[in-house]
This record gives structure tokens, sequence and C-alpha cells, in this order.
């Protein structure tokens, strides 16, 4: 279902990161109305790319707990959500499984009626704190990775904990710099002492799966990451770019909710935005 959603994007040439990157910048992180947190993991693109200027939620029963009512005829979005089970293995130890399901919400402006006044009472802050403009070199600084300037190739080696950028006079602008060191800072963040992904503590060779599956994390984390900056990236929008995804997401359906959760935790690991928040 969600990655559905993404490749009939990609298919009809439409850059869903840019999409995100505008949603969030155009009218706030996504959350719930109810519990004022912000949603996180797969949850985050699945409601930017509903669209719509209003970026609080509400589920069916939430509407009414808060005094309004889903208008008739609404239509609702499909969220999903880890649910923690526990079970017996063959052994007989119990342990915990992870369980994905969904439900769904209806956007609290557009969906619904009577939540005016909980609308109006919502300060932007109230949901996610603002982030230093120099949240970038702070996260630099802050987990001691060397940062190294010159040439024209721009990567992060983790066996040295180094990011290599090009000289920032050789961007486009300053904005276009900051976009490429966000999306090497987000491949940072995958180290073992860090958050400890695949893509970072194995070896990936370039065009393999998993160093695939490490780059769509880095897009997306990326993308949060400049849209919580306020920085707009350098959007590659060619069609070979995005068939490539198209192509990668529909061999490997997982990929996009996995990807997605793990792009979010690096972002709020970079911005120091609490990178343990739950995916729903």
């Amino acid at each position: 279902m969600v990655t559905d959603r993404i490749t009939n994007l990609l298919d009809q040439g439409v850059n869903p990161w840019q999409k995100c990157w505008k949603g969030i910048r155009e009218s706030g992180m996504p959350f719930n109305l109810n519990s004022k947190r912000a949603y996180s993991g797969a949850n985050v693109p699945l409601l930017l790319l509903k669209g719509g200027d209003c970026p609080a939620w509400v589920t069916y029963k939430g509407a009414q707990e808060l005094g309004g009512n889903v208008r008739k005829g609404a239509k609702s979005t499909a969220i999903v959500f880890w649910n923690f089970i526990k079970r017996k293995d063959a052994s007989g130890e119990e342990k915990t499984f992870p369980m994905l399901k969904t439900y769904n919400v209806f956007n609290a402006l557009h969906d619904c009626e009577g939540l005016e006044e909980h609308l109006e009472a919502i300060r932007p802050d109230d949901i996610l704190p603002s982030v230093p403009e120099s949240a970038l070199a702070d996260y630099v600084e802050r987990e001691g990775i060397k940062l190294q300037h010159g040439g024209n190739q721009a990567y992060f080696a983790p066996a040295l904990d180094l990011v290599q950028m090009p000289h920032q006079q050789s961007f486009k602008s300053d904005a276009h710099y900051q976009s490429v060191l966000a999306h090497e800072c987000v491949h940072s963040t995958g180290t073992k002492d860090r958050l400890n992904r695949k893509g970072l503590t194995e070896n990936a060779a370039f065009g393999s799966e998993t160093y695939a599956f490490e780059e769509l994390v880095a897009e997306i984390g990326a993308c949060i990451t400049c849209a919580n900056l306020g920085i707009e990236p350098d959007w590659d929008n060619s069609a070979a770019y995005l068939k490539n995804w198209s192509d990668a997401l529909k061999d490997n359906p997982s990929w996009m909710v996995s990807a997605s959760g793990k792009g979010a935790k690096a972002a709020s690991f970079i911005l120091n935005l609490n990178p343990e928040q739950p995916e729903s």
C-alpha cells in the first residue's frame, strides 16, 4: 500500500521527496491532534503526500473525543504502526515480535467539523521544536565527525568517520551545499556507535541492494532534515532517476516503510529531536 503510493508518483514523473519537502515547509510536520505528537517513520510521507494545508490528523474516535465529527463522505487515510506482541518460540522461550498494522485517520480541518477551537490552540513549536540554522555543523561537532573539503566528490567514509565534500564555492548555492551535506550526514548516522544500520556496518558494494536501500534512507532523511532547516535541495527530477527508484521499490515493496522509519530517525538524530520517537 505504502509503496504503491510512492511508485505511482514516480511513474507519473513526480519526485515524492520534493512533495514531502514542500508539505513540511508549507504546513508543518503531520501530527495527531489528540496526543499533540508528531507522526514519524513511514507515516510522515504517507500524510504529507495526501496534500492539504493542515498537518493535524485524528481517528474517527479521536474526533469525537474532542467534541467534533468526521464529515459524511470523508475518506480516511491509512497509516501504519508497530504493535509488539509476546509469543513463545519453538523452544518455549517467550519473545517479543513486531507486527506492522494499519489504522485510519482523517484530516482535522478538511475531513472533520467542530475541531476549529482545538486547531486554533495549536502552536507549531508545540509539535516540533525549532532547530538552529547551524544544526548540521552542530551535529558534525557533537559527534566528532571529520569534515574535509576538496575535490569533486561528496561521500561518507565509515572507516574514517569522515564526510568528504567539495569546496562550498563549487556548488550552485549555499542551499545546494547544505542539502548535499545533509545527505552525507544521514549516511554518517548509520555507524555502529550511532544508529547501527546495515548499509553502513556491512560491506555494501556500489549497485547492491544494501547500497540502494541505504541511499533511500539518505534520500528520505535528508529531505526531512532540509525541510526542518528551511533548505531546498537541488532536486534531480530526471526520468532515469525516478524510474530507477520506481523499479527498485517495486522489486522490494517493504523498503519504503522500513527506509522511511530509518530516514526519519536519522533526521531526528542529526537535529537532536528525540530519535527514539515511536513509528506512529
